[in-house]
């Protein structure tokens, strides 16, 4: 039975199995030293939340998500600088900001991140936690941003965009680059945005009929249909002059393809691992091949306290209009169906609001 809401707890939505999604009540949490109370005002459905969901991927059940989120502090607990009540902010990944990887600019690699204090108290597994609509957050994990109340919806998105910049900034991609996005759903469309801020040519890569229309609308300099058999490699042959691209970034979480990927990369061309597998399968690289052509395979996870720090000033700026990639939101009480449409496979981002 679900308990009835008062001043001393909130409101919360709990994964409990595969396609079974609860309200549920969870105790308020208790200020520690150097937190603020955080009330969630939107938070979105990341593939994290729709594959534990949908069961192709285990972190334990029941599940608590919400990683990507903007929100305001209510509260701010002793010790806390440069936050006051009434702050909006977005928080990060739970970064400790004290082993050595946070220290030396590698907190996505951060050795102690299991080992922090839960955001709030829940009996089951946490990824990022503002499926609560209250929680307890480090403020060196917090980012303030400015922004009025009615746009704060947009800033939920600042975790995605923050890990394509992360990607980017590993790929370093230059001036007169060639690109090619593989897969045009959110993480296409933001690695489209920002490799031509860098001024790159952006070849996208999708089978789907209307997110290719999609893509040219964005501005994608040219659109493929790789379901077409052999159109892939020869519309790459035929746009580079049979070079091959300067760069590839995989969206997709079908393993199967990587084999094809490698053979379109020009001389010195970079593979990046943007997206994690929906199931382990080794890709076949020629070794010899990446010696001789000088290949640089580049893996990229998660963005860092600094990376989330320019996505939310590019989408204060409006630099890159997230807003285009909102799908719909939906209130609290339409949890499940929230998430029901958030896994059809043509939606882009589904926010849930408090």
């Amino acid at each position: 039975m679900v308990k009835q809401m008062n001043e001393k707890t909130v409101r919360a939505i709990s994964v409990e199995k595969v396609d079974v999604v609860k309200k549920v009540m969870l105790e308020k949490p208790k200020l520690r030293d150097y937190e603020v109370l955080f009330k969630v005002h939107y938070v979105s459905l990341c593939t994290i939340e729709q594959r534990v969901y949908k069961g192709k991927r285990d972190y334990g059940y029941p599940f608590l998500g919400g990683h990507e989120n903007v929100g305001e502090i209510v509260e701010v607990g002793n010790g806390v600088v440069g936050f006051e009540k009434g702050d909006y902010a977005v928080f990060t990944f739970n970064y400790c900001n004290q082993c050595e990887s946070c220290q030396s600019g590698r907190g996505t690699q951060c050795e102690y991140q299991k080992e922090q204090l839960p955001k709030i108290d829940f009996d089951g597994s946490i990824v990022g936690g503002a499926m609560s609509e209250y929680i307890a957050v480090p403020a060196w994990q917090l980012i303030k941003i400015d922004a009025e109340k009615d746009q704060l919806s947009s800033f939920a998105l600042t975790e995605p965009l923050a890990c394509c910049i992360h990607s980017i900034e590993k790929a370093a991609v230059q001036f007169g680059d060639t690109v090619l996005i593989v897969g045009f759903g959110i993480m296409g469309w933001i690695h489209l945005q920002l490799a031509k801020m860098r001024g790159a040519v952006v070849i996208v890569s999708e089978g789907d009929e209307k997110r290719r229309s999609f893509a040219q609308e964005e501005g994608a300099d040219f659109v493929i249909n790789p379901l077409e058999v052999g159109r892939l490699e020869s519309r790459i042959a035929e746009i580079t002059h049979k070079k091959g691209v300067t760069l590839i970034v995989n969206t997709v979480a079908n393993p199967d393809i990587w084999d094809q990927l490698f053979t379109l990369l020009d001389t010195q061309g970079k593979i990046l691992a943007y997206s994690s597998q929906d199931r382990k399968k080794p890709a076949q690289v020629d070794m010899g091949a990446a010696h001789s052509k000088e290949i640089q395979i580049i893996g990229t996870v998660n963005p860092t306290v600094h990376d989330n720090l320019k996505a939310t000033k590019l989408i204060a700026a409006k630099k890159i209009v997230m807003e285009r990639m909102i799908d719909s939101v939906f209130d609290y009480e339409e949890a499940k169906e929230a998430f029901d449409h958030a896994c059809l496979p043509t939606v882009y981002r589904v926010l849930i609001q408090f």
